[in-house]
């Protein structure tokens, strides 16, 4: 069941994409301008299991939250918010370290194929120009990328084996949750659509023009032109349920089949749909319902059991940190 669309088809490799930043920093930020705060990137500011973590390790955390909540410099923080970024980016590092160490202990490794495959996986649907513009806005080399999935498919290793492959949801738990909750398995409104994203609305209305002049196949021009993964269907989303798109994109629902939208804008492009088959409302059945209960009531396991886990980790460490140093870094 699709729950929001640009966490799914339209961007579902960029989340796939960014899913492992969110969780990991292990890149290095770019450049090495000296320290305005005179601590220099070599003194330690934690220890983890006799592990020491050094201030580089620590700096380079530190700029992707800032770059992630878009906070240009400290002085853009009050104090508090200061304190409380530096701590997340911190507690991240240390996070990621246990994993790491956990990781070596229980004898989790990946080998070339997973990642290969992975890889082409991360990359489907993108071009070489497309994918290179992305590295550029995240300022990010394509080695550091690679270093940030590798250390991702790493640890999702772990979690599977420590913790995923520890909980299942059985028939008789799905069905009771079916007839506790009715209300939440019923289908709104669908429709099928096709999709055309590029950067600029100059380009998106010379497309609009070629597409109002009957003159070009939609899909044809999807494939040609389209920045969103969902290019090589020839632009096909799918299936999109109402209510479950963001405000600006709702009034794609009111077109007909076979017609075509006006340029839309996001903070992703401009946009231009074509409607292709629409479904009514109604209620969904178990067999629908199966698997989106499943899930839910896996993720819902796995996430108590990786506290549990997660939890009796921190509390099996050593771990040491220096809060004079972490008070001097801006």
């Amino acid at each position: 069941m699709r729950t929001d669309f640009f966490d799914n088809r339209l961007n579902q490799r960029r989340v796939f994409l960014l899913s492992f930043f969110i969780l990991l920093g292990v890149w290095g930020c770019s450049g090495n301008s000296p320290n305005s705060d005179g601590v220099k990137d070599s003194a330690v500011i934690a220890r983890v299991n006799d592990e020491e973590i050094v201030v580089k390790k620590f700096r380079e955390r530190l700029e992707m939250l800032r770059r992630k909540y878009r906070v240009e410099t400290s002085a853009d923080l009050d104090p508090n918010s200061l304190l409380l970024l530096k701590t997340n980016a911190l507690s991240e590092v240390i996070q990621n370290t246990l994993f790491r160490q956990e990781a070596g202990k229980n004898k989790v490794s990946l080998d070339r194929d997973e990642f290969e495959m992975a890889l082409q996986e991360a990359k489907n649907g993108h071009t070489e120009e497309t994918f290179q513009k992305y590295l550029e806005i995240e300022s990010l080399s394509a080695e550091e990328w690679e270093n940030g999935l590798k250390n991702n498919l790493l640890i999702k290793k772990l979690f599977d084996k420590m913790v995923n492959s520890k909980v299942s949801v059985s028939e008789e738990e799905i069905k009771q949750y079916f007839e506790d909750h009715q209300e939440e398995f019923q289908k709104g409104e669908q429709i099928q659509a096709l999709h055309i994203m590029v950067e600029t609305e100059e380009e998106a209305l010379r497309i609009k023009g070629l597409l109002d002049s009957k003159d070009q196949d939609f899909s044809e021009l999807a494939r040609e032109y389209s920045l969103g993964p969902e290019r090589t269907e020839g632009g096909d989303l799918g299936y999109l349920e109402k209510g479950h798109m963001p405000a600006e994109l709702e009034d794609i629902f009111k077109l007909k089949v076979n017609q075509i939208s006006d340029i839309i804008r996001t903070p992703y492009g401009s946009h231009i749909f074509k409607v292709v088959d629409k479904r009514k409302d109604r209620e969904m059945s178990f067999e629908e319902s199966r698997k989106i209960i499943h899930d839910k009531l896996l993720r819902e396991q796995q996430d108590k059991k990786f506290q549990e886990w997660l939890s009796k980790l921190k509390d099996q460490a050593e771990i040491e940190i220096k809060d004079e140093i972490l008070a001097k870094i801006s």
